[in-house]
């Protein structure tokens, strides 16, 4: 969003304002969108005027007048501004700053490659052709190549099929006196001449339009195109690379999207590849395991056939000695009882020999 910064020359006091409305008016009183209180100044002294994407400031027939970069205009008359233009009305500077120039938000030139580009292309204007004159060419047809400049002597030129008009185009779509280009407004503006098949800027039917450099003019079926080196709108030029950098910028980021989509599903079907191998060989081993156990547990049930009636029976073999019996052994009751027997022995014995000693 514009905005204009308006500085008090006497009291040096500065004020910001931005341009939120389609016209502004300045002024002595307070119902001005701007008030200016000083005497010198109309009540009404000037306006800025929205147009499309263009501003536009005029003077409303004030008394001491109104300044546009040092230069007076004249009343009523319509006056394009670009960014940086400096309004001045009396005591009061105003300085016009579009958005792209707001010093909130500064551009640094050392790694904008925006900017760098659009230094780029100053420089090549530069090395191009040093006449700075507005111009008309035409892109097809009989007059395909020629060209008409506007110098700044003239204050308008016309084209035509007629022989008395500026630039001759005798083509049965263009009328004797097609269009005219006036210098107004602070640039070149092009104005339908009640032409027949009409005036077309960039595919829009006009009666009269403030031209930029590069614009596309249509007189009927004839292509004309619009240059004017001191108009070059490098703001313009600056989104137009920013928004074709975007879009590269979305496409490679769509297709690196893509290719990691791709390569993330490539390896989900080698996962599952590999899983599914080793599920195979962890069955085939299981199931060799399950039948070498199955094998192992059938019973032997193979019985040798008994001998035949015609076969002799096996010799006999050595006789193997009889067992010895096992001497049987005491348990320890029968023990107990056989040390109790000795024990009551000894002492009936003893019991003897005392009766016989008496």
């Amino acid at each position: 969003m514009p905005k204009l910064i308006i500085q008090n020359l006497k009291s040096q006091e500065e004020q910001e304002y931005s341009l939120h409305q389609d016209n502004i008016v300045f002024g002595r009183i307070n119902t001005c969108d701007i008030e200016l209180p000083v005497k010198s100044i109309s009540r009404r002294h000037a306006e800025i005027v929205r147009e499309a994407q263009d501003y536009f400031l005029s003077d409303l027939k004030s008394g001491n007048g109104t300044f546009l970069n040092n230069q007076k205009i004249r009343p009523m008359e319509k006056n394009l501004l670009r960014s940086g233009d400096l309004i001045r009305i009396e005591d009061y500077e105003i300085r016009f700053i579009l958005a792209e120039d707001n010093a909130e938000h500064p551009i640094e030139e050392d790694t904008d490659t925006d900017i760098l580009e659009i230094k780029l292309i100053k420089k090549m204007l530069k090395t191009l052709d040093t006449d700075e004159t507005p111009s008309i060419e035409v892109l097809n047809g009989v007059a395909t190549g020629k060209k008409l400049l506007i110098p700044d002597t003239k204050q308008e030129v016309v084209i035509g099929r007629d022989s008395n008009a500026d630039l001759i185009i005798d083509e049965n779509v263009i009328s004797r006196l097609h269009v005219k280009m006036e210098r107004k407004w602070g640039g070149i503006v092009i104005v339908d001449l009640q032409s027949k098949n009409g005036t077309f800027v960039n595919n829009d039917r006009v009666e009269e339009k403030l031209l930029r450099d590069g614009d596309k003019i249509m007189l009927g079926t004839v292509k004309l195109l619009y240059r004017n080196p001191k108009d070059v709108n490098l703001d313009v030029i600056s989104q137009e690379i920013s928004k074709k950098k975007k879009e590269a910028a979305m496409r490679e980021s769509e297709r690196l999207a893509q290719k990691q989509a791709e390569e993330e599903r490539q390896e989900r079907e080698r996962v599952e590849k590999e899983q599914a191998r080793k599920d195979a060989e962890e069955q085939a081993v299981q199931e060799a395991l399950e039948k070498e156990k199955a094998e192992e547990e059938v019973p032997n049930t193979f019985e040798a056939p008994p001998p035949s009636s015609s076969e002799a029976p096996p010799a006999p073999t050595q006789a193997a000695p009889a067992a010895v019996p096992a001497k049987p052994g005491y348990s320890m009751a029968e023990k107990l009882m056989i040390v109790a027997g000795i024990l009551v022995g000894i002492t009936a014995i003893v019991g003897l020999v005392m009766l016989l000693l008496k």
